[in-house]
């Protein structure tokens, strides 16, 4: 089942929800009425009493963004997202809002049916790829996939090229296993943690950045330049006590050393977003 059909089903179920619970409460209300031996009084004391459940902020907020994706407003729905991350982070719904929420964010982010963001450059004389990306302060990896590049092909001036500046700060909570890409202040997307190895004396908060990125097959090391880069599992190492982020070891793999360890997906995609010297903040649970 995709993400648009789950969304839509999601929806339909909650409405159903509602509905049955109106017409059960109306329902009651009808059956006081019907009831020759109730007086007025009584229907008055019966209405005052009535208990429906309970339905927080968060969660009336829930239910009308899953049913505005479900009809593609899919700005409103983002704002109704974005309340229940800011507002109720620690809700019932907040999770799947969270997640939802990125869903619909990256979907804008890494498509060129919006240009918001980016920016289309005309390849000129003397360009290359490496020195496009630093002009712009974006990411090999971002170029390939926005302008659906199978690699680094060779440049003739005139080509255009879709390219977007990679500005995001990234937020690490090692408590709560979350990594989360943040843009002016406003959230984009948020990914679990699969593993945290920061060893036993880390807490606070570390601000940091990003120092380098490569990809490892086996013994193999590869730059963002290179070819086999493109299917090698993605490393991001930070500047601060050789921390790093990076995809879950195997088996048989050796001890990987300290770090925020995500899925092989989550990986990829976290590496397309993030460039040197995008600001990272750790927060590690106080001790």
């Amino acid at each position: 089942m995709g993400f648009m059909t789950f969304i839509k089903v999601l929806a339909t179920l909650a409405v159903l929800a509602v509905l049955g619970a109106a017409a059960w409460f109306v329902k009651g209300i009808l059956d006081e009425i019907a009831s020759p031996q109730l007086g007025a009084s009584h229907l008055r004391e019966s209405l005052e009493s009535a208990q429906l459940p309970d339905v927080e902020p968060d969660e009336l907020a829930f239910q009308r963004a899953i049913e505005l994706v479900a009809t593609s407003q899919f700005d409103e729905a983002r704002e109704k997202f974005l309340f229940i991350v800011n507002f109720f982070p620690s809700s019932n719904s907040a999770d799947e809002a969270r997640r939802i929420l990125g869903e619909l964010n990256l979907d804008e982010v890494l498509s060129t049916d919006s240009m918001e963001g980016k920016a289309v450059h005309k390849v000129v004389r003397g360009d290359s790829f490496l020195k496009i990306a630093t002009k712009y302060d974006t990411t090999l990896d971002a170029i390939v996939h926005l302008n659906g590049l199978q690699g680094l092909d060779r440049l003739h001036p005139g080509d255009e090229l879709v390219v977007m500046p990679l500005q995001f700060n990234v937020r690490i909570e090692a408590g709560k296993k979350r990594l989360s890409l943040w843009r002016d202040g406003r959230f984009v997307t948020s990914y679990p943690l699969v593993e945290v190895r920061s060893g036993e004396s880390a807490s606070g908060v570390i601000r940091t950045k990003v120092r380098n990125k490569m990809g490892i097959e086996g013994t193999r090391v590869f730059r963002p330049i290179d070819e086999g880069y493109r299917t090698a599992a993605k490393v991001i190492s930070l500047e601060a006590r050789g921390l790093q982020i990076r995809q879950v070891p195997g088996g048989e793999e050796e001890d990987p050393g300290r770090g925020f360890f995500l899925n092989g997906p989550d990986m990829e995609e976290l590496a397309l977003l993030l460039r040197v010297g995008n600001e990272v903040e750790v927060r590690f649970p106080t001790q």
